[in-house]
């Protein structure tokens, strides 16, 4: 009798599973991704973020004021170099989201906004986890003051290439 009774809850309790693991996987579809870049596409892709990297650098440095003769300049690029080279991961992870925005762009729904957002909010959540990571890092390599300098420096820089990327992507369709 008392197995009979675990067996019956067991399977009336079945049910739950795929409904777990709807909630657990997110009840919405992916939308589909944009196919993968073509070889030259990827290499001007690649080439132009080396660019803007050798860039940055230049820029950092120089608001960073350090020079080789001050005790944090290794100290500082020893963190640094790290910190870009997860914040090039969280790019990859940004550069597909706008490239899957625009491949979605013409058949937006309610689905496909809401992945896109959830992505883009998780990226930004990411990038100030990054952030406060590296801040830490700094401060402990070098000095509360480097190392707010270094979130600044960081700051402006993410902003004005937010508002260059922006300021091409069209907003979402209005609701058909």
């Amino acid at each position: 009798m008392h197995n009979n009774s675990i067996k019956k809850k067991m399977t009336s309790g079945l049910w739950l599973i795929p409904v777990m693991g709807a909630l657990l996987t997110g009840c919405a579809t992916k939308p589909p991704s944009a196919p993968p870049l073509t070889d030259e596409a990827a290499a001007f892709v690649s080439y132009g973020r080396t660019e803007m990297r050798k860039d940055k650098v230049v820029f950092i440095n120089e608001a960073m004021n350090l020079n080789s003769a001050d005790p944090n300049y290794n100290a500082f690029w020893h963190e640094y170099y790290p910190y870009e080279a997860e914040l090039k991961k969280l790019n990859d992870d940004r550069l597909q989201l706008i490239r899957d925005y625009e491949f979605n762009y013409k058949t937006m729904d309610d689905n496909i906004a809401n992945n896109l957002a959830e992505r883009a909010l998780t990226i930004h959540e990411k990038r100030l986890d990054l952030l406060a990571k590296y801040y830490e890092k700094m401060k402990k390599a070098t000095s509360p003051l480097i190392a707010a300098r270094f979130l600044q420096v960081e700051y402006q820089i993410s902003l004005l290439l937010d508002i260059e990327i922006a300021s091409k992507i069209p907003l979402l369709p209005e609701k058909q």
